[in-house]
Formats: structure tokens, sequence, C-alpha cells
């Protein structure tokens, strides 16, 4: 008898919201700079961006190594990889014009990986639900 899908379907749905928050955050900063004399510091910190990556992405590693387990399609996995490198090459490496580009790219990335993760563990839960 196969194991039982353990399903982490509100984690997942968390994990894809965050990645897409910091993408929108990427995207924003611009505009959020030349509002800066309006805005609180706090809105364009870099720890909120530490926040939103790393958050995101320990979340992405857990759940979708998780679901590698089920559905061991490699695809989410090595989107993931991608994502999270181009999140440190922006945080840590390439400079401030292509910083936006980098972490924007990881966060779609990170994104399409959560939704890859979704699809392929919605497919092996049905089929796996229709042999018992």
């Amino acid at each position: 008898m196969r194991k039982i899908f353990t399903h982490y379907h509100n984690l997942n749905k968390v994990g894809l919201w965050l990645s897409i928050l910091c993408m929108v955050h990427c995207l924003a900063m611009p505009f959020i700079l030349t509002s800066l004399p309006y805005l609180s510091k706090n809105a364009i910190s870099e720890k909120s961006e530490f926040f939103l990556i790393g958050i995101s992405a320990g979340l992405a590693i857990y759940l979708l190594n998780k679901d590698y387990k089920n559905h061991r399609n490699s695809l989410p996995l090595t989107l993931l990889f991608f994502a999270l490198a181009f999140n440190i090459l922006g945080i840590f490496v390439v400079a401030n014009t292509y910083e936006t580009i980098f972490n924007v790219t990881g966060g779609l990335l990170m994104a399409l990986a959560y939704g890859l993760n979704w699809y392929f563990h919605k497919r092996a839960c049905h089929s796996q639900s229709h042999q018992h």
C-alpha cells in the first residue's frame, strides 16, 4: 500500500503569495523611492526584502522537497534553485541597476515553482486516490 499524501495546501498558497508579494515589492521600489519623503523608512528597508525572500524561500524549500517525495518531478525544485540563485545574486552581487531585474526574476521563478508543484501534487494525489 502506498503512503497517503500529507497535504499542505494552505502553506503552498502562502508560499506562492509571499513570492508574488516579493516580486511586487521589487517592482514597486522605484515608485516607493520617489515617494520617500511621504513614506516611513520601514516601507523600503532591506529588512523587508530579506524577510520576504527568506520566508518564501524557506517555505519553498520545505514544501517543494516534501512534495517531490510524492510526485517525483524535479522541475519545481530546479526552478526553485534558479529562483534562489537570482535572489541571492540580486541581493548580494549585482549593482543596484540590475538588482530589481534579478529579484523580480527570482520571485517569478519561485511563484512558477510553487504553481507547478501544486499542479504535480494535485495530479499525483488524484492518481493515487484512484488506485484505492
